[in-house]
């Protein structure tokens, strides 16, 4: 019985410290063998109407205007960081 417990306060330490610890956490991930994961862009095009406002969609625009296409990740934020916040890397 106190072999289980002593596994028990082993992994709540290891847990614990991967928990406080997110860059050692990050390391420990990527040695470890796993699946290669692909990382999927949504497509936007950004284009202007007739009255000359601002469309963004999923589908391009008719025939003849001129438009931007923007390729965002889906686990990405798009808005941009407001000024005084502090950016992870």
């Amino acid at each position: 019985m106190r072999l289980v417990w002593l596994l028990i306060a082993l992994l709540l330490l290891g847990g614990g410290y991967l928990y406080l610890h997110p860059d050692a956490a990050r390391q420990l991930r990527s040695q470890l063998p796993g699946p290669e994961f692909t990382r999927e862009t949504d497509r936007l095009y950004k284009w202007r109407n007739t009255a000359g406002e601002w469309q963004i969609t999923d589908a391009p625009p008719p025939d003849g205007v001129s438009y931007e296409r923007l390729d965002y990740r889906g686990d990405e934020n798009v808005l941009p960081v407001p000024p005084g916040i502090r950016r992870r890397e």
